[in-house]
């Protein structure tokens, strides 16, 4: 018994059917294969972006953090003043290693 490509219960597909759902699997399954790439690609991009994120972020509290310049500021100054006594106590040393080696 033959079947008739014209007549659909024959093999149960018609031949244009399979050709068209052929053509279209293939453009399905590209288009398919693409998406995948795309969320992989996605996917990569958001892991960098966060990174670069979280760097900056990083940076930006080390740089402009004001509690640690004010805490800094602070700092600088009393040692500035703790120098300036020293530099006064050296100088007073001085004057009176100078008279003594004079007295003599």
């Amino acid at each position: 018994m033959q079947s008739d490509p014209e007549n659909p219960e024959g093999n149960g597909i018609h031949a244009v059917e399979l050709c068209v759902y052929s053509i279209l699997s293939t453009d399905l399954d590209g288009i398919y294969q693409s998406i995948n790439k795309l969320r992989e690609s996605q996917a990569l991009l958001v892991l960098l972006l966060r990174r670069c994120r979280n760097s900056l972020k990083c940076e930006n509290e080390l740089l402009y953090d004001k509690e640690d310049i004010a805490k800094s500021a602070l700092k600088v100054k009393e040692l500035e003043k703790r120098l300036n006594k020293v530099t006064e106590r050296l100088n007073e040393v001085k004057l009176r290693a100078e008279r003594l080696v004079n007295q003599n």
